[in-house]
């Protein structure tokens, strides 16, 4: 079974305050679990990875009071037996190579005892399970990955839905730049999490930056793509302006060009840091050529 990578469209950070979110699968990336052939030595990368999914074991028989849905002794067995992760997510990209992890996990692992089909406590489940690689999960990474189709997910009720993107997706193009520099997002959100516990910063990331996220989902789930065009300049303006840390150096003077221009606007995919950047444009030319003109590495999604 495969697992895709996937994008956060719209909700990075204030996801983790409450805000909606929307996230899409990306199955250019995807991973899943494999047993090496026993007859021979794991290769180094698998060594690699078996040695990893070793450290995970130990993490959750350490909680297991939190993972009592999983049935830890047979991860145990097939780890032993030469299991390993074989994913083509990069790392650190903001892509949700850990989501996809956790998603395989938890279906391959999953005791029928504890399935449940209700999207919330799944993607509670998850966001526990993920916790190991970030110290904090919203879940919604690893949760469009198992469900493998687009997620909007609700502020004030917490209900999650599939969406249809179609209309958002034939009007406007979507674009990954890759800035060739990793991000962790551990050590992002930490970051994030003590700058919100300033008094103004609190101010703005309640006042205007959440509000800002899901006026923008709203206006992207109605089609409401002329009121998309505005909100999309307010997004991108407020990250370049107070999420600084987050946007690498070289990056910054596309985020302004695009907001000055209106050709394509750019946002953080994921936790930033490094990574992937967002592009969005309705003249897919315009936004290509500027690309191009400034030698970015970037693809349509």
């Amino acid at each position: 079974m495969e697992y895709p990578a996937k994008i956060l469209l719209f909700g990075e950070y204030g996801i983790i305050l409450k805000s909606m979110a929307l996230a899409m699968p990306y199955p250019r990336f995807s991973g899943r679990f494999r047993f090496s052939d026993t007859s021979h030595h794991l290769s180094r990368r698998e060594a690699e990875s078996n040695d990893e999914l070793n450290k995970f074991l130990l993490f959750l028989k350490s909680n297991a009071d939190n993972f009592p849905y999983l049935y830890l002794s047979r991860f145990e067995s097939e780890i032993n037996h030469g299991l390993y992760f074989d994913s083509s997510i990069p790392v650190g990209s903001g892509l949700g190579s850990s989501g996809a992890l956790a998603a395989a996990l938890y279906e391959r692992y999953l005791t029928q005892l504890h399935y449940n089909p209700d999207y919330p406590i799944i993607k509670a489940n998850l966001a526990l399970i993920e916790s190991y690689f970030h110290g904090t999960s919203s879940g919604i990474d690893p949760l469009t990955s198992l469900l493998k189709k687009p997620i909007f997910m609700e502020s004030q009720t917490s209900s999650i839905s599939a969406i249809d993107l179609s209309p958002f997706l034939n009007t406007y193009t979507i674009f990954l730049i890759n800035t060739h520099s990793d991000g962790n997002t551990g050590t992002m959100v930490k970051y994030f999490m003590e700058q919100y516990h300033l008094p103004n910063f609190r101010k703005l990331i309640d006042h205007q930056y959440i509000p800002v996220i899901n006026q923008t989902i709203r206006a992207v789930a109605e089609a409401n793509l002329g009121l998309f065009d505005q909100l999309i300049s307010r997004y991108s303006e407020f990250q370049l302006t107070y999420f600084g840390e987050m946007i690498p150096v070289e990056m910054r003077t596309y985020f302004e060009h695009g907001i000055n221009s209106g050709d394509f606007h750019l946002k953080l995919c994921g936790s930033g840091g490094g990574g992937y950047i967002l592009g969005y444009a309705r003249d897919r030319l315009k936004a290509e050529s500027y690309f191009n003109l400034n030698h970015l590495d970037w693809t349509v999604v």
